[in-house]
């Protein structure tokens, strides 16, 4: 293979992988592998103590502290976010979702924080920072205006559509046709007349 189309192709990848990582919404996965040494594991128990990035938590049970994913954790009686606590979560019911989310059996909450109006029983996180309960679509944790949730489905680098519109990391694509539009790749994106790239038409 010519040596200059090997070092094209590289770069390509290089810039593909630095935009997935940066992407608007994208929050920190504390347990991924290869994640900078102080966002690895920000949580501590150690000798009867809670700690998070060096600071004891006060009033944590070390005994039955449970560490989670993406900065929760909780004990028998508290469910934290950070380090703090997360006021208003029922730590015997509360699970990750993944993508920041998390829920009881009562609540949604996105990077520590309730979502208003979310139906826990029914709240699904799909991919790429998208979500949805049964009368709502969701993105990053806000809700996406005039989304359906029956028919909204994940495609793959941000995009996402339903029955009717189209949309890049939570933001309609004007004029975007639905029944057409497929992901190419590198944010690249098509439908019956238009081109676009990272949500916008080219």
């Amino acid at each position: 293979m010519n040596r200059w189309l090997i070092v094209f192709l590289t770069l390509v990848c290089i810039c593909a992988e630095g935009y997935a990582q940066n992407r608007p919404g994208r929050q920190p996965d504390y347990n991924a592998p290869g994640y900078e040494r102080h966002y690895y594991s920000p949580y501590l128990v150690s000798r009867g103590k809670v700690y998070f990035d060096g600071r004891e938590l006060k009033g944590a049970s070390a005994n039955n502290f449970t560490i989670l994913r993406d900065g929760y954790a909780k004990d028998s009686w508290t469910v934290y976010y950070c380090g703090d606590k997360l006021n208003g979560a029922t730590s015997n019911s509360f699970k990750v979702l993944g993508y920041g989310y998390a829920k009881d059996s009562w609540s949604v909450f996105y990077n520590g924080v309730k979502i208003d109006g979310a139906a826990a029983q029914s709240f699904n996180v799909l991919k790429d920072w998208y979500a949805k309960d049964s009368w709502t679509v969701y993105f990053a944790g806000k809700k996406l205006s005039g989304a359906n949730p029956g028919s909204f489905k994940v495609l793959d680098g941000g995009y996402a559509k339903d029955s009717w519109s189209v949309y890049f990391d939570g933001v309609k694509i004007n004029g975007a046709a639905a029944s057409s539009f497929k992901v190419l790749h590198s944010g690249y994106a098509e439908d019956a007349w238009n081109t676009y790239y990272l949500g916008k038409k080219i």
